[in-house]
């Protein structure tokens, strides 16, 4: 998936690159600003979930054995709080003002920013179905988890809590948009949509990293005090999912964040 991404935001910029360089607009600029980013939602623990059926007694040495039981299990908590936290990047962009279509342009950006995972207790709910195939149950299957006999076929729902450790996250992301924008002498408000390649890497006791697509949304005006230069304020949206962030938990979800920046550019 992220060799798409790459792919398409590659091919993207090399049909902008087709054009005679001094018939548009060419702009670059730097921003920072500061990043809220909403709790991880639809949170999964895959991992967790499946040391936990190991661990069960009643489950019986099948659970870890594919030729003795057939264990499928979903482990779902609840929402996973993290900070807010800087965002720094920048931007590179072209507007097609001499193709007659001066409202509308290409961007390339890169930004970081670190909603690190907070230290927490979150509510879980864990699905379990055991179907023994080569082990024989120690006694009668008539009874109910927990109280069933070990090595009989389960259908179990566990609901409880787990203690999240904090740790940092670290998100990197690369995003190529399309802009419409009115093309003002003095202001110049704007709009944008693009995908993104989305860095996570997590260190600490949720330690792991992985490249996800995603969306990237932005809006704001510019203001050219300048004939070149110009400042800027911008708000922006992205979401993007993981699946099994780290090897102790399995940490997965969606991730929503908005940011507010401020920035300069340059435009030739």
């Amino acid at each position: 998936m992220f060799s798409r991404v790459v792919g398409a935001v590659v091919l993207f910029f090399a049909l902008v690159l087709l054009y005679e360089p001094g018939a548009a607009e060419w702009y670059v600029g730097g921003y920072g600003g500061f990043s809220s980013p909403s709790d991880l939602t639809s949170v999964s623990m895959p991992d967790f979930g499946r040391r936990s059926v190991l661990d069960d007694p009643l489950l019986g040495n099948g659970a870890g054995n594919p030729a003795l039981a057939s264990v499928t299990q979903t482990f779902k908590t609840s929402d996973l709080k993290t900070s807010t936290s800087p965002i720094f990047g920048g931007k590179v962009g072209y507007f097609f003002d001499q193709q007659q279509f001066p409202w509308l342009g290409v961007e390339l950006e890169v930004f970081t920013t670190k909603p690190d995972i907070e230290g927490q207790v979150v509510q879980t709910n864990q699905d379990i179905q055991f179907n023994p195939v080569n082990i024989a149950p120690t006694g009668s299957c008539t009874d109910f988890y927990p109280t069933a006999t070990p090595n009989c076929p389960q259908l179990i729902t566990k609901t409880g809590s787990l203690q999240i450790p904090a740790s940092s996250l670290r998100v990197f992301t690369a995003a190529a948009n399309v802009l419409v924008r009115y093309p003002g002498r003095w202001i110049e408000p704007y709009a944008g949509v693009g995908i993104g390649a989305f860095y996570f890497r997590g260190t600490g006791p949720i330690a792991g990293d992985q490249v996800v697509p995603g969306f990237n949304g932005l809006w704001g005006v510019k203001l050219f005090p300048f004939e070149d230069w110009g400042v800027f304020v911008e708000g922006k949206y992205n979401r993007a999912t993981i699946t099994s962030l780290d090897s102790t938990f399995g940490i997965s979800g969606t991730y929503d964040v908005f940011h507010v920046v401020v920035g300069a550019l340059y435009r030739f």
